[in-house]
């Protein structure tokens, strides 16, 4: 184990080490640092911590003001490139995951594609009862909370291309399947910012979803839990869910705020 342990040790770049070991002081002092503080820190000569600091001023990561030097913005970078590689459904998992359990019901992150919804991420809690909702299904946008959610939110030219080439059609005696009827749903789907549908794509089942939003504003995708409806009412199931569901979409969107996206 020993010589395992040196022979790892010697795969190390000890310049590099010191360098992420800077930074990290840097985040702990919360402050300016000299080269006398950073050698003491650090437990290195002068001229080393001299050459640490004057590499990472060349790069752009501190500033320097007499004999002091401190973190710039740049550093910020080394962690939005982690964010930036990642895609949605990825920032999304870990934030779905809690609310799934928190609510103990199935939640889902969907896009808007022709005339379907097609669910990109989805986490469930540990219950017996699972809801047939694989990534990368595909329901129609009309008859789901999380398919109103985006429908809200297209332009008039859009919506019309929608209407164009799908049929509504009635999944159950619940469902609307009228434009006139469809129409007056996403009005309030827009006043209220949130979707809430029941049993009307499968008898029985509920969901309630609230869109994501870029910066700007433009809905990209629909973030929903779907549940057997059982004994509960409207205003149970908004006041039960709601409010954890829209902190859950604020974190997501901020992650994507960050990435710049």
């Amino acid at each position: 184990m020993e010589k395992e342990a040196k022979d790892k040790r010697e795969e190390l770049l000890d310049s590099l080490s010191k360098g992420l070991f800077l930074l990290q002081l840097f985040a702990s002092e919360g402050t300016s640092l000299t080269i006398q503080e950073v050698a003491e820190k650090l437990d290195v000569t002068r001229a080393a911590a001299r050459r640490l600091l004057h590499t990472l001023l060349h790069h752009g990561y501190v500033m320097q003001e007499g004999k002091a030097f401190w973190v710039t913005p740049k550093v910020i970078e080394l962690g939005y490139a982690y964010f930036a590689a990642m895609d949605l459904p990825t920032l999304a998992r870990k934030p779905m995951r809690l609310l799934a359990e928190q609510l103990n019901e199935t939640c889902s992150l969907a896009v808007l594609d022709g005339s379907s919804i097609v669910l990109i991420a989805r986490e469930e809690p540990q219950q017996m009862v699972r809801l047939d909702m694989t990534v990368g299904r595909r329901m129609p946008a009309y008859a789901h909370s999380l398919g109103r959610a985006l429908l809200a939110f297209l332009d008039a030219d859009r919506w019309e291309a929608y209407l164009a080439n799908t049929e509504l059609k009635k999944l159950t005696q619940f469902t609307t399947c009228t434009r006139g009827g469809l129409e007056r749903k996403l009005a309030q789907v827009r006043a209220e910012d949130y979707s809430l549908l029941i049993s009307e794509m499968v008898d029985g089942l509920a969901g309630l979803s609230v869109p994501l939003r870029e910066r700007d504003g433009h809905v990209i995708a629909s973030l929903g839990v779907s549940m057997v409806l059982g004994s509960r009412t409207e205003k149970q199931i908004i006041r039960q869910c709601l409010p954890a569901l829209r902190e859950t979409a604020g974190k997501v969107e901020a992650l994507l705020h960050a990435m710049g996206k």
